[in-house]
This record gives C-alpha cells, sequence and structure tokens, in this order.
C-alpha cells in the first residue's frame, strides 16, 4: 500500500517540474523573442531573383537586304549645288529585231498581149470549159486545146494551126474540127507539164495571127486556164 502512495507521489513531482520547466521556458521567451534562434541551427540563405517576361518586344535587328550595284548620278538642286543621288542600274537585255524581211518574190510577169494589128486572128485565153475540154476535162494539163471563132462567137473548122516545141524545135500543124464535133474546137497533145511551146493561125502557109509562147501547166486554182488559147477573127 505505501508502494503505491510513493509511485503516486512520484508522478505528482514530476508533473510539477514539467509544468514549472514548460513556464519558465515560455516567460523566457515571451521576454527574449529572439531567444528561439538561438534553439535553431543558421542556415545559409541564398537571394533568389526571379525575372518576370514583359509584353514589350526587344529591338530586333532587321534583315539584312541585298541592294544592287549602284551608281552615283548628279542631279542639279534649287540651290545650284550638286546632288547625288543613288541609282540602281539594270542590265536590260538588248531589245530583239525583226529582220526585215527582202521584198516578197512577185509572180513572174507574163508576157505582153501580142499586137494583132495586121493580123486576120487574135489570141485570147479562155476559162475552164466542161464541154470543150478533152475528154470532159475543163483544163487539161497535157493538152494545149482552144478554138478558132468568128467576131460573133461562132466556131470556124478547118483553120490550120501550127504550133511548135521550143526545146527541140519540131513543129507541126493541126486544123479545127467541124461538126459533130464543136465547131472551131483543136486540141494539141503536149506530154507532161512544163513544156514551151509557140502557136499561131496560118492561112494557105502565111501567118494570120500573132504568135503566142505557151508553158504547159496544171490549173492553179484561178482565172483562165492555163493551157487554153483561142484565136478570134477581126
Amino acid at each position: 500500500m505505501q508502494d503505491r502512495y510513493y509511485v503516486i507521489a512520484m508522478i505528482v513531482i514530476l508533473a510539477i517540474c514539467c509544468l514549472g520547466g514548460y513556464v519558465a521556458v515560455s516567460g523566457y521567451l515571451n521576454s527574449n523573442p529572439q531567444g528561439f534562434s538561438l534553439l535553431t541551427p543558421q542556415s545559409a540563405t541564398t537571394p533568389i531573383v526571379v525575372v518576370v517576361p514583359t509584353d514589350t518586344p526587344g529591338p530586333t535587328k532587321p534583315a539584312a537586304t541585298t541592294v544592287g550595284a549602284r551608281t552615283a548620278a548628279p542631279v542639279p538642286s534649287p540651290l545650284g549645288a550638286f546632288q547625288t543621288i543613288a541609282a540602281s542600274t539594270t542590265q536590260l537585255p538588248p531589245t530583239p529585231t525583226t529582220a526585215r524581211p527582202a521584198n516578197p518574190p512577185t509572180a513572174a510577169p507574163t508576157s505582153a498581149a501580142p499586137s494583132c494589128s495586121g493580123f486576120a486572128f487574135c489570141p485570147k485565153g479562155g476559162p475552164l470549159d466542161y464541154n470543150l475540154g478533152v475528154g470532159g476535162d475543163p483544163c487539161p494539163r497535157n493538152y494545149i486545146w482552144g478554138r478558132v471563132v468568128d467576131s460573133s462567137g461562132r466556131g470556124i473548122p478547118n483553120v490550120r494551126i501550127r504550133y511548135k516545141l521550143v526545146a527541140t524545135g519540131e513543129s507541126d500543124s493541126v486544123v479545127t474540127k467541124a461538126s459533130p464535133d464543136p465547131p472551131g474546137i483543136y486540141n494539141i497533145p503536149t506530154g507532161q507539164p512544163g513544156s514551151a511551146w509557140i502557136l499561131w493561125v496560118v492561112d494557105s502557109n502565111s501567118q494570120v495571127s500573132p504568135q503566142v509562147p505557151i508553158t504547159t501547166r496544171a490549173y492553179p486554182g484561178g482565172g483562165d486556164c492555163p493551157t487554153r488559147i483561142d484565136f478570134v477573127q477581126q
């Protein structure tokens, strides 16, 4: 029983000591606020700098520009001095020039119509004709052909026409046809185009028309038939 009282007494004594120690420490800290720092270790502190970005952009370096070669040219100023300006020089390509074509070739002039003065018949060209052309060809290229007519346009049969091949000098004659063929029609076979001939009308071996040069060729598509020669009585 005594042991129990002894234990209780020890607990009370310890509680009183703890309470007294707490009161002493609290009073000391209240009277000396910096005293707590003496009880804790000092730690080195490093200041921290915080950089806050702003919305104002910093100056930017302008991009380098390529400047062409410049030449200085003096320009008179209103004050009479010369002011230097920079002018960019630009190499322009030479202006292409179009060569002027030579004079275009002109068609070979046709021979002047032969004079019919003093002759009984005068030659003239004629159009395409399906009824008179050899074999129904309105302008056969391998024949010299045409009609001999009076002043009224009626065909005259049995008129002799002489012809000569220029290349060889060979000469012959044909006679204009009578009915049932178209009266006054004649034709001279010449072979392939490109041969030169001379024609004229004769009467008892005397010349009664001018001589007419003609070169056989295909119809070019306009005008008279190039292989037709008519002879008109005057």
